[in-house]
């Protein structure tokens, strides 16, 4: 286990922001990560968890104290039968890298969640969400461990999934570390096209591409096909809104969407519509959430409060020019970028009285 001193932590996160680190330890296997707790505690010291950098942001003064990087690897089928496979896989192993393994072994669960970035060990700690699916519906249970370096497992109802939360982020487990996840993926259940875009595109790919080729090919094969179409066309969605890391496209350097949707109750629902109204919006888009619970759209919220794509703010921060809860680095600071995203939440509060959210994490 090699601990490093005084390491640029800017290069670890898809921001490109952030200070020096005082001490720096890649973790690649669970002895590791009990050592480096031991070192913690030798030191009196701090640690921050981190994996793949995309929902992370370091202060321009650094992490006083020591940064954990998940490294651990590992793709390991643990069962297989006609219906599911199930698979533990390392808290290090980069997400997109897993989804792709997957949608090439044919299996259904996660194929919408091609191309976010970060790693498989972050991927409980929100909830992580897109095109219609969510991780919680694949998870069976999280290995971690806790701060005295003991292991345990943590079943999906114990980890109280909800939209982008579980009990690791803001819960009895928020200091316990991820070291690995196990999924259960289906044979048998049918692609996702639960969200409308991904519908509308995947029709006129399927007229074009499937209706004349299918009966052509074996069923399992006509299914890899399938899927991997399916995460070629969420990836392409993602990057016209600059969602894909692409060093060559500027809008990437962002956490991607920096709030989360408002999720309101009925009360609030009945008060926002009021105020839209009176704004001379008729019919905001609000989609249905858990009971007595619905969900607006924060970047609906963001273009309606007068803020426009491709904005630049003072610091050397800005708006993504195809997606306005990107807030991006452009050559500045995380104090310019943190002092962007309270002008965008004030912006969207005096339009319309609804608080935004922050989804990334601000460290120290």
């Amino acid at each position: 286990m090699l601990i490093q001193n005084n390491i640029p932590l800017a290069p670890f996160t898809t921001l490109r922001l952030g200070g020096k680190a005082d001490y720096f330890i890649s973790i690649k296997t669970k002895e590791d990560l009990a050592k480096a707790l031991d070192f913690s505690k030798s030191q009196n010291q701090s640690f921050y968890i981190l994996g793949g950098g995309s929902n992370t942001i370091f202060r321009d003064s650094g992490f006083p104290g020591i940064v954990f990087q998940m490294n651990i690897p590992g793709i390991r089928c643990l069962d297989t039968n006609d219906d599911c496979t199930l698979y533990q896989v390392g808290a290090g192993v980069p997400w997109d890298q897993f989804v792709e393994y997957t949608v090439k072994q044919g299996l259904a669960g996660i194929e919408c969640l091609s191309g976010i970035p970060g790693s498989v060990g972050a991927s409980p700690i929100q909830n992580i969400g897109a095109y219609g699916q969510e991780v919680k519906d694949s998870i069976v249970n999280v290995e971690c461990m806790n701060k005295f370096g003991e292991l345990m497992t943590i079943s999906n109802e114990d980890c109280k999934f909800r939209y982008r939360k579980s009990e690791f982020k803001s819960g009895i487990y928020k200091e316990h570390i991820v070291v690995s996840v196990t999924f259960q993926l289906s044979k048998l259940s049918p692609p996702c096209f639960r969200y409308p875009e991904v519908q509308k595109a995947w029709e006129k790919i399927e007229l074009e591409k499937f209706s004349s080729n299918s009966s052509n090919i074996s069923s399992i094969d006509y299914r890899i096909v399938q899927l991997e179409a399916i995460r070629n066309l969420v990836i392409e969605l993602r990057k016209k809104k600059s969602m894909v890391l692409d060093e060559r496209d500027p809008n990437t350097r962002s956490v991607g969407s920096f709030f989360m949707n408002p999720i309101l109750n009925e009360n609030e629902i009945v008060l926002f519509l009021e105020n839209a109204k009176k704004r001379g919006f008729d019919n905001p888009p609000i989609y249905p959430e858990s009971a007595g619970f619905k969900k607006l759209s924060a970047a609906w919220l963001i273009e309606n409060s007068g803020i426009q794509k491709g904005s630049k703010y003072p610091g050397g921060v800005g708006i993504s020019e195809n997606h306005c809860l990107g807030l991006i680095n452009i050559e500045g600071t995380t104090s310019a970028l943190l002092e962007m995203a309270e002008s965008v939440r004030q912006r969207v509060f005096e339009t319309f009285f609804v608080q935004l959210e922050m989804e990334p994490v601000v460290r120290p």
